[in-house]
């Protein structure tokens, strides 16, 4: 590394060490009293992880504690079946998360001590675990010295570092996160920093007087570019059916490789055959995509359409995507609705 920018960087890890006290009174006054701090157990830990990518914490929270009353445990988790889990995860999205979990917890089960391993490498080769999840499951669960380094961590050590306009790139924040990681209690140092970037260095309009880092902070009063780039949104049109037989719906289950797989869903197109007019339109949000849907009816599921019959009754305890249970909802469930 040259001179000038091993200099440079020992200064910067220097001004924020110094400031990482205040870092961590600011934390112990103003941090969330999220239910799995109070008793950080792997298995909690985990969750909370699991549930909390890409998802608002308000959103989380109902579906943590749901959770965790049905399968408090990975043992729990691991003996139920797949449809369980699913449709406890209904409505949280990203299902995939919730198929990994379920994986993981099986994998636990399997091991000589029933026990999720501490060390980071090996967390990142069990299923649904990369370098953000594994070192904050190894810092807060297990108290290990291992970066968690997430959006909010590279926004506030962005800013903290920013020369002109500009944050460090990623890479670079990153190593800086790593160096900064205390051998003692990593895991409220590292809860600290995604705190601060969750409550108060905020994407937008930070409240940068209310930061522990407001004396030492290049950005404060400025305009730092630390926003990653945003992917660009495809439209998409698909067509979902409603069959119904009496008290009964029609579903069928989406396809292995399908973005919903694991779950029953109505199903999404409509046979040429079939000169029908939507009787609803629907328009939902997935990944990078915005789908707008038409809601056609018929009374009876083609040859080719693979599936069961549903009783209405039981469709609480049938995992729907989202959307789906929307239609569910406002067309089937509400008896002033005429298909």
């Amino acid at each position: 590394m040259p001179h000038h920018l091993r200099t440079s960087s020992t200064s910067i890890d220097s001004k924020i060490r110094k400031t990482l006290p205040r870092l961590y009174a600011w934390y112990r006054r103003h941090h969330r009293p999220l239910p799995w701090r109070r008793n950080p157990t792997p298995y909690r830990v985990t969750v909370s992880e699991f549930m909390a990518q890409q998802t608002r914490m308000a959103t989380v929270l109902p579906y943590y504690r749901r959770w965790i009353r049905r399968f408090p445990n990975w043992s729990c988790l691991a003996q139920a079946p797949r449809r369980v889990v699913l449709s406890h995860w209904e409505g949280l999205g990203y299902y995939r998360r919730a198929r990994f979990l379920h994986e993981l917890a099986r994998s636990v089960i399997r091991r000589p001590d029933r026990r999720l391993p501490s060390d980071p490498e090996t967390l990142r080769s069990l299923p649904g675990i990369g370098d953000y999840t594994a070192g904050a499951i190894a810092s807060i669960a297990f108290g290990i010295a291992e970066p968690a380094f997430d959006g909010n961590v590279e926004r506030v050590l962005g800013r903290l570092t920013a020369r002109r306009s500009h944050a460090l790139g990623t890479k670079t924040l990153r190593k800086l996160a790593g160096r900064l990681v205390p051998e003692k209690d990593p895991g409220t140092h590292n809860q600290a920093f995604m705190e601060l970037g969750a409550l108060v260095c905020l994407p937008k309009n930070p409240l940068c007087t209310q930061c522990p880092f407001h004396k030492v902070c290049p950005s404060v009063g400025k305009k730092i570019s630390t926003a990653r780039s945003q992917s660009k949104i495809s439209k998409i049109k698909e067509s979902i059916l409603v069959i119904r037989k009496g008290s009964s719906v029609w579903l069928t289950r989406q396809h292995p490789q399908g973005r919903w797989r694991g779950l029953w869903l109505l199903p999404t197109s409509v046979p040429s055959r079939q000169n029908t007019k939507p009787i609803h339109r629907i328009s939902y949000p997935y990944t990078r995509y915005q789908i707008s849907a038409h809601v056609f009816t018929l009374s009876q599921p083609p040859t080719d359409y693979p599936g069961r019959w549903f009783t209405l009754g039981s469709l609480d305890r049938i995992p729907l995507p989202t959307p789906h249970r929307r239609i569910v909802n406002t067309l089937i469930m509400n008896s002033n609705t005429r298909l």
